[in-house]
């Protein structure tokens, strides 16, 4: 459900943004509906509190949120999310303190896991994250990280897969590593053109008292491009690198599927440690504030780099329409149906990526 949070967050951002002769404090708070597989109907809210800097300043702006959603199949999340920027942009420090009990389903490891073995659990994760960054370039931004992470079980099958699966105790994992960022996007709900680029580089070791040891790299890369027949038609394009090496909890592997990437496969329908993606959409304007898009993706799963294989491929594509609630705000009430595994409807706010 992180996703929607996010969105709203966005959605926040935008629409409080007026040109201030004088910094200022606003509070907004905002409620949506949504769906997806993974969760049904869900209902998320949020307030933020929203620091504007002085328009002759041109910096950006600061925001700390506290959102929470939750979804008819007995889902929550709730999340407190600092953004805050300092010393005229130069240092960036964000924070994510959030918790979260989801009931969930397991399939079992690797690419050719079978429908028929899925099986319920329901955990139960609180999670902090701290990450100050510096601009050492235009538009990049570099700094340390630390993530604590502690989860636990409510319910697990008797005699099920999880029970097997590392991290089926649960437990708590201290990872410190390294974030760069870089963003060169128009906007950050619905760019036009730019890239982001954003890497992570993190370790969990039992030295720092975390149950689990292992080394995780994760880069995500999207790329947007106007194309020449239309200011609204853009080629959007998102490559996925997430690697894991060590005994990672099963719940902190990669995950293929769910409403951004892979979308027609349950989120978690094929985990692993390793984990790439891609995926390219078309989206343009219809007439009025409707507009539509085309997408397809591929993605995989495997224990280690040399087992990624060819035939173990996930593809899928889809289309959707897009409607803008306000025409001063670059934001979309999206709706998407995609075809993976099975037929998957998405109703949510922003774009997929």
């Amino acid at each position: 459900m992180t996703p929607l949070l996010t969105a709203v967050l966005g959605v926040l951002l935008v629409a409080t943004r007026e040109e201030a002769p004088e910094g200022r404090f606003s509070v907004v708070p905002f409620v949506l509906p949504a769906y997806q597989p993974e969760t049904s109907f869900l209902l998320g809210g949020a307030a933020s509190l929203i620091y504007q800097p002085p328009a002759s300043r041109g910096g950006r702006e600061s925001q700390v949120m506290l959102a929470a959603a939750a979804s008819t199949r007995g889902q929550f999340t709730l999340l407190l999310q600092p953004d805050v920027n300092l010393l005229d942009d130069r240092l960036n420090l964000t924070a994510t303190a959030s918790a979260a009990r989801f009931p969930d389903r397991f399939f079992g490891m690797g690419a050719r896991t079978r429908a028929e073995d899925e099986e319920d659990f329901t955990p139960i994760f609180f999670e902090l994250e701290l990450s100050p960054k510096w601009r050492i370039a235009p538009r990049l931004y570099v700094g340390p990280t630390v993530r604590y992470q502690h989860a636990r079980f409510t319910y697990v099958a008797e005699d099920g897969a999880v029970r097997r699966m590392t991290g089926a105790e649960g437990g708590s994992t201290v990872q410190f590593g390294l974030t760069a960022l870089y963003d060169s996007r128009d906007n950050t709900l619905n760019p036009l053109t730019g890239l982001v680029a954003r890497l992570n580089l993190r370790r969990a070791r039992d030295a720092w008292s975390s149950d689990y040891v292992f080394d995780v790299l994760r880069l995500d890369v999207r790329r947007y491009l106007t194309l020449p027949w239309g200011q609204r038609h853009v080629l959007a394009m998102q490559g996925l690198v997430d690697l894991r090496d060590g005994e990672p909890p099963f719940y902190d592997t990669g995950r293929l599927g769910g409403m951004e990437l892979s979308r027609g496969y349950l989120e978690g329908r094929f985990r692993e440690r390793q984990h790439l993606g891609a995926q390219v959409e078309y989206r343009a304007p219809l007439f009025w504030r409707l507009g539509g898009v085309a997408f397809v993706s591929a993605a995989t799963v495997a224990r280690s780099p040399r087992d990624f294989d060819l035939r173990d491929i996930k593809p899928a594509a889809g289309g959707g329409l897009r409607f803008a609630p306000m025409s001063n705000v670059p934001v979309n009430i999206r709706l998407d149906i995609a075809y993976g595994s099975e037929p998957s409807f998405y109703l949510n706010v922003g774009e997929a990526f």
